[in-house]
């Protein structure tokens, strides 16, 4: 009888670690798809109205409103990459959600202005640029 009980304990501290962990996981995604709609919000949507033309323009001041105003929403973005590379974001469910935009159309629009504000030599928006590779790399493996 001892035995069973034992049996049963197991059984149910095994349980109770998995219910656990499927709930870390689930709220892990949860809380990478909210965070991925506030910076949609609060950013990305605002760099789509311009085109990479006008950036082209406004990085050729960058004492302008508009040039603060882009650096403003590529440190959220930045932000936003913290989150993935430290693991706070689930970053199967960033992929998904971001693959071809952010490292595509978006990556073209916002180089140019990372890359002068970068001109001392200090990568300031390292954790894009690993962000960036990260999904150069899963892409190079999916496509194998």
């Amino acid at each position: 009888m001892e035995f069973l009980s034992i049996i049963i304990a197991l059984i149910a501290l095994v349980f109770s670690v998995y219910t656990y962990r499927k709930s870390v996981v689930h709220e892990r995604k949860k809380a990478t798809l909210d965070a991925y709609n506030r910076l949609q919000n609060e950013a990305l949507d605002n760099i789509n109205l311009y085109s990479s033309q006008r950036i082209a323009g406004i990085i050729e001041n960058p004492r302008s409103e508009e040039f603060k105003k882009l650096g403003a929403y590529i440190a959220r973005i930045e932000h936003f990459c913290v989150g993935v590379n430290k693991e706070i974001y689930d970053k199967d469910t960033v992929y998904e959600l971001a693959h071809g935009y952010f490292d595509g159309g978006l990556r073209k629009r916002i180089e140019p202005i990372i890359n002068r504000k970068n001109i001392n030599g200090h990568d300031f928006y390292e954790n894009i640029h690993k962000v960036y590779a990260w999904m150069d790399e899963k892409t190079g493996k999916d496509e194998k």
